[in-house]
């Protein structure tokens, strides 16, 4: 099923099960959830956190789930997710268990989504986050989980039915990750976490599949080697630069650095990969890895990069995360809440008077009537003069 279905599920249906829950609770409760529990350290011994959409966002909570493991330790860390988004958490290396929900067909996630709350539910959970901002959906199964503490965010405008125990309030002018470990500090007002200090869990086979791929390509060895991920999932394709300046760039990268350029991208993006490629001259200088590699694959290939360049999309947080320098591009959606920071990162926005246009309070679905001028006001002349200027490349 459609990332689009299942958020016009959560918006329309998610709604109305939300009312019929609030009023179906007993009479002296309808405006006041269960008291508060303070909860010792000793207290907390298993802790859900719940994160079903949004693979760059997901990859921006790390930090998040760090700052959880390392303030509980000894704690059962359980992650409910999407079957597609399973293995950001697992390369993560942070959880005892992840489970998932398929979501082929509306039977199939209905029917899975009841086994998994009784199973849930039975596991007595003392603490359960919800990192959605606007789901319904999350926040439902987060109050039928019934964990003595809830804790998720509030959104002015969208209404969740009251169903957590602890509220903070979502700023879209603040950056994501950090709004996660204010979240965090809801349980416990120590909580803290070092940014970008976990080492994902990277099997050894998927280093030995990298390599190979690497070989195969006659890349071993090979700079600089650039990354481009020219793609944005379904969530919105709105965030793409257009698709004749990644031309211009890498005919550009190619010409001034004798670059190698490595196009990634999932199964879905293959078409889209493989027609960009068939525009660009230097042909023996472009790679297509589009749909060759797993999550912990591409974390590790990212790794190895001199340079990503990239929309605004999940693979830009997770070379920012393994270290790797990056360009990114913004404009329907602002880098004030998912832009990367610091000086090996270049980020471009043109603040035009209608970005950002894709926001939480609107699903983040919005047609655009203004040709996606805020991402065509950034041209590939003007991406080439700041990579030369920062000295990024060799």
């Amino acid at each position: 099923m459609k990332i689009r279905y299942l958020r016009w599920l959560d918006k329309h249906i998610g709604l109305t099960l939300c009312f019929i829950l609030f009023i179906l609770r007993a009479p002296g409760r309808i405006f006041a959830l269960r008291a508060k529990e303070k909860l010792d350290d000793k207290d907390i011994k298993k802790i859900l956190i719940i994160k079903f959409l949004g693979f760059g966002s997901i990859t921006l909570a790390y930090d998040f789930f760090q700052a959880i493991r390392k303030n509980y330790p000894g704690a059962y860390l359980c992650a409910l997710t999407l079957k597609q988004n399973a293995q950001i958490y697992e390369i993560s290396g942070l959880f005892d268990k992840i489970i998932y929900i398929e979501n082929k067909s509306f039977g199939g996630l209905l029917l899975n989504t009841l086994k998994m709350v009784l199973l849930l539910k039975k596991q007595h959970f003392d603490v359960a986050f919800d990192l959605e901002f606007t789901s319904r959906f999350s926040a439902i199964i987060t109050y039928l989980v019934n964990a003595r503490r809830r804790i998720g965010f509030a959104y002015e405008g969208v209404w969740r039915g009251n169903f957590f125990t602890d509220t903070l309030k979502f700023r879209e002018g603040e950056k994501l990750s950090a709004s996660y470990l204010e979240l965090a500090t809801l349980l416990d007002d120590n909580i803290k976490a070092a940014p970008h200090a976990l080492k994902l869990d990277i099997k050894e086979a998927d280093r030995d599949f990298v390599d190979e791929l690497l070989r195969k390509a006659g890349l071993s060895g090979i700079t600089p080697l650039i990354g481009m991920n020219i793609n944005a999932s379904e969530l919105s394709f709105l965030r793409r630069w257009p698709q004749e300046y990644f031309v211009l760039l890498a005919e550009e990268l190619i010409r001034k650095y004798s670059a190698h350029i490595i196009f990634i991208g999932d199964k879905n993006d293959s078409a889209y990969v493989a027609n960009t490629i068939a525009k660009i001259t230097f042909k023996e200088k472009i790679h297509n890895f589009a749909g060759l590699t797993s999550m912990a694959q591409l974390a590790c290939l990212l790794s190895g990069l001199e340079l990503f360049i990239s929309n605004d999309s999940g693979p830009l947080h997770l070379a920012v995360y393994v270290g790797t320098p990056t360009v990114s591009f913004f404009g329907p959606e602002t880098p004030l809440i998912y832009g990367p920071e610091g000086e090996r990162h270049i980020v471009f926005y043109k603040k035009m008077e209608c970005s950002p246009c894709i926001r939480v309070k609107n699903y983040k679905h919005f047609h655009c009537v203004n040709n996606d001028r805020c991402l065509r006001q950034i041209k590939p002349s003007e991406v080439i003069s700041e990579i030369q200027r920062r000295a990024i490349l060799r």
